[in-house]
């Protein structure tokens, strides 16, 4: 496992935790204060767990481009169309971590 650096904590503050359960075709959280959070150990956590962890980065371009801390891994979904995409091809029980700076 490796250990998370203080300077990825900023770009980490961000993250969301979206689950995908059986229920994959639930709504999206159409507010920001609707999603529910995790801290970076909870993150950590998950990805030693026994769960597969889809990490997203949904930076845009010239955000993802321009950032020096991405998390390895993490894969940039930039539509929901993509999003919907790349939830075709995960395990229904598969847990969804997004994350943006």
């Amino acid at each position: 496992m490796r250990t998370i650096k203080p300077l990825h904590f900023s770009l980490m503050a961000f993250l969301f935790l979206i689950l995908i359960s059986s229920a994959v075709a639930a709504d999206i959280p159409k507010r920001p204060a609707d999603v529910p959070r995790i801290t970076i150990a909870e993150l950590q956590d998950l990805q030693a767990s026994d769960k597969t962890v889809i990490v997203i980065d949904t930076r845009s371009a010239s955000q993802w481009q321009r950032a020096t801390d991405k998390i390895p891994g993490a894969i940039r979904v930039t539509s929901n169309d993509e999003l919907q995409e790349l939830k075709k091809r995960v395990p229904p029980d598969a847990e969804m971590v997004t994350y943006c700076t």
